[in-house]
């Protein structure tokens, strides 16, 4: 069974009739708004549109009023539905978004520790780190402590420290420490990576990660808790990113540990 499906099945014990209150996509996330105030965040997968002016809202015709598959009012179960198995990348955005809502619930909340990632995974010289995804704060933050740092990307960006994602396959299996970006989740990527992972010091970051336990098979989730949804949907709306909701203290960041 695929991580996806599993997630959904999760959720579907976390829901009842609930409904989507409103949503925003931004250029790096994208965040959900339930109907009873739980809300959450997920990476914009805008790498793997197709650029044009108009792709979410989409028209059967030459002429006529666009139309999506994900609007406000809907039921939280028929988007997890829709979306968490789409391949169009922005539905898949705003569904992942909606569906880290699900799980903001206070009795997983209860089990958050306060804290960035850092201070709950140490690395040494013995150790070589794989990042899947480009994560700057920690990738500078290790460089100095580690034997070796291998980052892998399906978009290098003109960086020859960056290698393609194909060589996970070859290249990961070696790695002591690995750090999985979020957004694999969103993408479904995910499944594939964890094949090639041969430790346990495994972590999966960022604002996209589902907190929710025992589904992921690594030790640390790292994601953010939304303090502020109304702060929240104006910064993303505003073109915000990661860094920007944290020190605007809209979210905070916070660990699971397994």
């Amino acid at each position: 069974m695929t991580l996806s499906k599993k997630l959904y099945d999760e959720a579907l014990k976390f829901i009842n009739n609930e409904t989507l209150e409103d949503y925003v996509i931004g250029l790096g996330l994208s965040a959900a708004l339930l109907s009873d105030g739980r809300c959450s965040v997920s990476y914009t997968l805008r790498e793997d549109t197709l650029g044009k002016c108009e792709e979410f809202f989409k028209c059967t015709g030459d002429f006529g009023n666009p139309v999506s598959k994900i609007n406000p009012g809907m039921k939280v179960k028929d988007i997890l539905n829709i979306g968490l198995f789409s391949p169009d990348p922005l539905i898949r955005s705003v569904a992942y978004a909606t569906l880290n809502a699900v799980f903001s619930t206070p009795e997983i909340k209860n089990i958050y520790s306060p804290g960035d990632l850092s201070q709950y995974i140490n690395v040494g010289l013995d150790d070589t780190i794989g990042f899947i995804g480009r994560i700057d704060p920690l990738i500078k933050l290790w460089k100095p402590k580690a034997w070796d740092i291998l980052i892998f990307d399906r978009n290098r960006k003109g960086s020859d420290e960056v290698l393609p994602d194909w060589a996970i396959v070859d290249l990961l299996p070696k790695c002591s420490v690995v750090v999985i970006s979020g957004s694999a989740i969103v993408n479904g990527s995910i499944d594939w990576i964890l094949n090639y992972v041969k430790t346990d010091k495994v972590a999966i970051v960022g604002p996209s990660t589902t907190l929710l336990p025992n589904v992921f098979p690594v030790k640390l989730l790292a994601g953010i808790n939304v303090l502020n949804s109304g702060k929240l949907f104006k910064l993303i709306s505003h073109g915000a990113g990661t860094k920007k909701i944290i020190a605007e203290k809209a979210v905070e960041k916070v660990v699971l540990v397994q």
